[in-house]
């Protein structure tokens, strides 16, 4: 199996002009991943930039955060590390970076980002990123070598996001963002695509919605504990469009009191290759010093043709 696994994701990573396989949307963070990808909306910690840079706009602590993920039982794995820093009125920076290999390390996958997040006013937050895409194959190695398709074994581009965050209530937050609106020409191939000299990494749109229910939890008559529950929860919720594709997202967070949180999402996708993903996730936060350290663990599940591939992500974020 592991075999045919391989040879199915070779064919997938060798020829990313043909496939559009290169730079998928596969997400950063496990928090993120808890809730089932819907985070658009929300954007509220060191992944932020990855979903919605306005979000870099409501962040008022240094943030620094590293993701190790794993997909296709460990075939692919993924490595990033991001940092935000607010400067008060004037906004939010950030940057990221984020490298995806195969396990033979043939191929590897790389994308820079330099952020920028503002709350315009306590409502409306807008931000963007600019983006460098990095895709590089194994020079010294004999299918690279051998193969014609390779008219070379690197390729870079640039591109940027914008994304927007408004508050009408207390405890909702509606989010959207369009990904990659420059095209990106990562071709490593003089082969063309439907008779055209360019095959830019895909548009990614996403609209969302985040509800805490901390309202609610005012309102409740049901008790101190109840009332407690309800303040550390929140519901999110995403519809997404990429390479023709809908997809649609909703999760939910509750912090079981102030260090421990259980996740729980669910995605549906539509499309050429439709599929379905449940995701469960927890965080722990363990206060060091001045330093807020909060531990996040993911997994998400999918169906059709993969699955038995079953994706994990760990995540370290560090609030300072």
């Amino acid at each position: 199996m592991k075999q045919i696994l391989q040879l199915t994701l070779s064919i997938v990573l060798l020829f990313p002009v043909v496939t559009f396989a290169a730079f998928n949307d596969i997400g950063v963070g496990a928090r993120p991943l808890g809730l089932g990808g819907a985070f658009v909306a929300l954007a509220d910690d060191s992944n932020a930039a990855n979903y919605n840079a306005a979000g870099l706009g409501y962040i008022d602590a240094i943030q620094i955060g590293g993701t190790h993920a794993q997909r296709f039982n460990g075939l692919i794995t993924y490595n990033a590390i991001s940092g935000i820093i607010p400067f008060g009125k004037i906004g939010s920076i950030g940057a990221s970076f984020g490298d995806l290999a195969e396990d033979s390390d043939i191929y590897h996958e790389q994308i820079v980002r330099i952020s920028y997040g503002n709350a315009l006013f306590k409502q409306l937050a807008i931000g963007g990123n600019l983006k460098l895409f990095h895709t590089s194959f194994d020079e010294t190695n004999e299918f690279v070598i051998e193969n014609p398709y390779f008219a070379q074994t690197s390729s870079s581009a640039t591109s940027f996001d914008l994304g927007v965050i408004v508050k009408p209530f207390k405890s909702l937050s509606l989010g959207a963002s369009v990904e990659n609106l420059l095209p990106a020409d990562m071709r490593i191939s003089d082969a063309t695509v439907d008779d055209t000299s360019i095959t830019p990494v895909p548009m990614n749109i996403r609209v969302g919605l985040a509800y805490r229910l901390e309202t609610i939890a005012e309102m409740s008559t049901q008790g101190a504990a109840v009332s407690n529950l309800l303040k550390g929860s929140l519901g999110t919720f995403e519809v997404a469009s990429r390479n023709d594709a809908i997809y649609i997202r909703t999760g939910i967070e509750v912090w079981l009191n102030k260090s421990v949180a259980i996740r729980g999402g669910y995605g549906l996708k539509n499309g050429s290759d439709s599929a379905t993903t449940l995701s469960f996730g927890g965080s722990a936060k363990l206060p060091i010093s001045r330093i807020s350290l909060q531990l996040d663990y993911g997994v998400q599940l999918l169906s059709g043709d993969f699955q038995n591939n079953i994706t994990q992500r760990f995540s370290v974020n560090l609030l300072f």
